[in-house]
């Protein structure tokens, strides 16, 4: 695997790249990108040098400083300058926990992804599912995902299929759950969110769950998996055939009250 082709492409679509619902600015320096309802803001890419980056931190907190609202700065490993989470601290940021960036490759296919699952995969298609999947969420993760939901909801209501949620089910109940994103123009299909509900775990449900998506990644002409992983997860998915090609950092800043 051609670690640094790939994450030229990452950073490409960093930059570029709008699914269906967001709002997209590609500044000279940073790019921002937000849903159109303004829920939540982020910086998905910057491009900044020693002499430019205390400059370009301070107007984007100035900017959202105006707008009183909260935004995360998404950094990765390769980003530059080389002390950019330390000029981020200095300038206010809380630094989240460290996040491996893993691939895979999925041409061709691995053999496992055509294993058959141990349950019923279910793929979001009402709301109703929707319920069901947010209280698994909360569940498995402990806090609100309204915003989710609502995503989730504008996705079915406009037949988007750039967001798609799924759950693993066990007797009706979902036992384990995911997400993935998609679009057209993307090398990447992006897994996020799984987990599984303590009473279930063990069971390979985690793994059917990404060889679900996988496939329909594939389907939508995604030549990658692309997953953000914390510690718990790393480890399964590098048994499964995932390459690290970088580290992540989610960099909060929270507007003074």
């Amino acid at each position: 695997m051609d670690a640094a082709a790939i994450l030229a492409r990452l950073d490409a679509e960093r930059r570029t790249l709008r699914r269906d619902g967001e709002v997209i600015e590609t500044l000279p320096r940073v790019t921002r990108l937000r849903p159109d309802d303004a829920a939540y803001h982020c910086l998905t890419f910057s491009a900044l040098t020693p002499d430019t980056a205390d400059a370009a931190i301070a107007e984007q907190i100035a900017h959202y400083r105006a707008l009183r609202a909260p935004f995360e700065w998404k950094v990765y490993s390769h980003d530059q300058p080389p002390d950019l989470l330390v000029r981020l601290a200095r300038h206010g940021f809380a630094i989240g926990p460290k996040e491996a960036v893993l691939v895979l490759d999925l041409t061709p296919p691995a053999p496992w992804l055509h294993d058959p699952p141990p349950c019923e995969i279910l793929r979001v298609q009402s709301s109703d599912d929707v319920t069901l999947f947010r209280a698994a969420a909360e569940e498995i993760f402990a806090k609100d995902y309204a915003l989710t939901a609502t995503q989730l909801e504008r996705s079915l209501r406009t037949g988007s299929t750039h967001h798609r949620a799924y759950m693993a089910m066990v007797a009706g109940v979902p036992a384990a759950i995911g997400r993935l994103y998609t679009h057209p123009n993307s090398h990447f299909g992006g897994l996020y969110g799984g987990g599984t509900r303590p009473a279930f775990r063990g069971q390979g449900l985690y793994r059917a769950l990404v060889a679900a998506r996988a496939r329909a990644a594939a389907q939508s002409g995604a030549r990658y998996l692309l997953v953000d992983a914390l510690p718990t997860s790393q480890p399964i998915l590098q048994r499964l055939g995932f390459q690290r090609v970088a580290d992540t950092w989610p960099c909060e800043w929270e507007p003074p009250q």
